[in-house]
């Protein structure tokens, strides 16, 4: 039974999911970017919904947009977190549809503006909100109990980042009792700050409905959180800053992806699957791959994460394999990502690569870097069901399209080996 509306929760979560993640180049094309796989067995969004189940937050929004079908099939009614039990709910919001048309959000805080009703139904005393494209694990309790504690308007998680990072994020300016007094939306130089706003935001209930119908009758607004409610609400309100300590990672680039990636395979990183806890839903673990792995005669793994129904014939090296993938006799995979399904040809190298779900790789290819170790010139990326023939080479960097067959390809990415 979910949460009665009309029943009062101290806390509503509400996840924003709904960019189309254009960085993320093939991975993104055909579903939205907290739905792309990550780790073997989970989807980008799993982490933060898994961190909110285990701060016992009871409803959960979570705002769709581009592509939602894979991510709104994934969640369903969010039985695989715990949201299915009495009391809790988890609910999927597209876009609302007005009397004459469908309006997509027009930005961060547009999409939480037209799920106000949502929020209201349960009159909460505070809102969480929090983007489902980031890799990293958080009880928001001690948040939550910070922002009661400072009795202000809204508070915002930050973590310091290497000053060269800045450009990356939007910045926040403090001063000495950690009141936010400046913002900075992705500095391409002169960064005031190394705070980088990490995208969870607790808010005031009362005020975060003011400040987004003021946003919402400004013409000149972009409707976004960071561009236009943050720097509003700086002005007249206090506003403060969440230190988090933890491990914290955007995966909105392709190489922010595979580098989190690797990630999981440093004891040292921080990023610890095990002691984690994400959940998955159990019907997106793989297709018809629910069987142990197989390491074949002559076949070896190391230092990898080797999902179910996978069929090892070669050397898997420092890589993640999600359920279902083939690596043929003689084939290395090192330092890659791949995806449902993907399968190896024989005496195949596959380096510093990420394919996606259904990719195929004839015999005798070459992906990425020849040289192990050699100079960095990119990640090599298949789309989703791309197929490259036998003797083939994809030196590093290049991209393959989305189900690209071998007429298809460019001569520009792939080169017949003599």
């Amino acid at each position: 039974m979910a949460v009665p509306e009309g029943r009062s929760v101290p806390t509503v979560a509400m996840i924003l999911a709904g960019g189309v993640g254009s960085r993320l180049s093939v991975l993104s094309g055909k579903r939205a970017k907290p739905a792309v796989p990550f780790g073997g067995i989970y989807r980008i969004i799993d982490f933060t919904l898994s961190n909110v189940m285990r701060s016992e937050i009871p409803v959960v929004g979570v705002c769709t947009q581009y592509k939602p079908y894979s991510l709104m099939d994934h969640i369903s009614i969010g039985e695989a977190w715990g949201f299915a039990r009495r009391g809790y709910v988890a609910k999927t919001l597209p876009p609302y549809t007005g009397e004459e048309d469908s309006d997509w959000y027009a930005g961060t805080a547009d999409a939480i503006y037209q799920n106000l009703n949502f929020i209201n139904r349960y009159a909460p005393q505070r809102v969480l909100i929090l983007s489902g494209d980031h890799i990293y694990h958080m009880d928001y309790r001690p948040l939550i109990e910070f922002h009661r504690r400072h009795g202000g308007a809204l508070t915002i998680a930050v973590q310091e980042v290497p000053w060269e990072e800045t450009s990356r994020f939007g910045v926040i300016v403090t001063d000495g009792e950690d009141r936010v007094i400046g913002f900075q939306e992705k500095p391409k130089v002169g960064a005031k700050s190394n705070l980088a706003n990490l995208g969870i935001y607790v808010f005031d209930a009362q005020q975060l409905d003011e400040q987004l119908r003021t946003d919402a009758r400004t013409p000149q607004s972009s409707h976004d959180f960071g561009n236009d409610v943050i720097p509003m609400m700086k002005e007249t309100e206090a506003c403060h800053v969440y230190r988090f300590k933890g491990f914290w990672r955007d995966v909105g680039t392709v190489r922010s992806y595979w580098e989190t990636q690797m990630d999981v395979l440093r004891p040292d990183s921080g990023l610890d699957l095990e002691n984690w806890e994400v959940y998955t839903a159990s019907r997106n673990l793989g297709e018809g791959c629910l069987v142990p792995a197989r390491i074949r005669r002559g076949g070896t793994v190391e230092h990898s994460i080797v999902s179910w129904g996978c069929e090892i014939e070669g050397t898997v090296r420092h890589s993640i394999l999600s359920p279902g993938v083939r690596v043929g006799p003689g084939a290395v995979v090192e330092d890659s990502v791949l995806l449902d399904n993907v399968q190896i040809g024989r005496d195949c190298l596959v380096r510093r690569a990420v394919i996606d779900k259904k990719g195929r790789v004839g015999d005798r290819c070459v992906l990425g870097s020849e040289e192990s170790g050699g100079q960095d010139n990119g990640i090599t990326l298949l789309g989703k069901g791309a197929w490259i023939p036998d003797d083939c080479t994809v030196p590093p960097g290049r991209t393959i399209p989305i189900g690209a067959r071998p007429e298809d390809l460019p001569e520009s990415a792939v080169r017949i080996r003599k």
